[in-house]
């Protein structure tokens, strides 16, 4: 165990140092803090628009870093050669590859969180420019009862002390010490996030293992694609059950259908982006999508080290 920790740290040291790591992270914040220009371009739900894109740009930008960084773990050890010198220590592959595994979703687990920090300090702070807090917050009535218009240092102090508030009600809302109304389920959201993430990178490990960075981007792209899709597939297969497979074409695509449906990972299963509406339910954790992501997850990481112990590096 203390072997494929170490290895995993170390995986983790060298994701930090990607470049590429940063210029997602980066692009990612901006998106979100670009949110609340886009809300102001709507006539209504200009709320709900921020969030949708919010968590949007997380769970995005988390699949990014899992493909760029997870396709090339394995390959840049061949690519490298320091497999060679790893191969002849005391370790055995399976905890090279969990190793790598772990480090990988170490990694992206600490992008989200930083993007979930900013994400929700975004929501604060767009709190605190509603029209109608600010008036209430700049407009005071003074002695004589009448209302004075805020002078610049005024509007100013309001800015600074809004971005510090975000920031400091974003902490709260993350150690959940506060949870107001306006980031309702957002956390349990990003957590079912970090599941279908963790899916996601056991593919982009699965398929590094035995193919070059290029095909294990579009395998994980494509195994991405289609798990989101996967209800819509299903439905779709039903459908064409129900009018008949009446064509050898019809049974090829309705098999197909199947086969998709019932290999790939159910991801839809973790997509919970409706419960940010203001009439959604309280968000509860799903006792069984716990159960599928790990079950799946084994299922994915023995394959690839069952494919990983076959490699000759000879």
């Amino acid at each position: 165990m203390g072997k494929t920790i170490a290895i995993a740290m170390n995986t983790f040291k060298e994701a930090v140092r990607n470049r590429i790591l940063y210029i997602l992270l980066i692009f990612a914040l901006i998106i979100m803090a670009s949110s609340g220009i886009l809300g102001e371009l709507t006539i209504s739900a200009r709320d709900r628009i921020i969030k949708d894109l919010g968590i949007a740009s997380i769970n995005f930008f988390g699949v990014l870093i899992a493909i760029f960084v997870g396709i090339g773990l394995v390959y840049n050890e061949l690519d490298k050669k320091t497999i060679y010198t790893i191969v002849t220590k005391p370790i055995h592959r399976r905890q090279f590859l969990i190793g790598k595994y772990l480090g990988l979703l170490l990694t992206i687990y600490v992008n989200m969180l930083i993007m979930t920090f900013f994400f929700l300090a975004v929501i604060h702070y767009q709190n605190y420019m509603d029209d109608e807090t600010m008036l209430k917050a700049l407009w005071k009535p003074n002695a004589a009862g009448q209302y004075l218009q805020p002078g610049f240092f005024d509007y100013a102090w309001y800015y600074i002390s809004s971005v510090f508030m975000s920031a400091f009600k974003s902490l709260a809302t993350f150690t959940l010490l506060y949870n107001p109304e306006i980031t309702r389920n957002i956390l349990k959201i990003v957590f079912y996030g970090c599941l279908e993430l963790g899916i996601i990178t056991g593919f982009a490990i699965l398929y590094s293992s035995f193919s070059t960075p290029t095909l294990s981007a579009i395998f994980t792209v494509l195994t991405f694609v289609i798990g989101r899709l996967n209800a819509d597939i299903i439905i779709f297969a039903d459908r064409m059950k129900e009018k008949g497979l009446l064509t050898m074409g019809a049974k090829i695509r309705y098999n197909l259908s199947w086969i998709a449906a019932h290999v790939t990972p159910n991801l839809w299963l973790f997509d919970k982006r409706n419960a940010v509406a203001e009439d959604a339910p309280l968000l509860s954790i799903d006792p069984y999508a716990l159960i599928y992501f790990l079950f799946y997850t084994g299922a994915v990481l023995y394959m690839a080290v069952m494919i990983f112990r076959r490699r000759n590096f000879k």
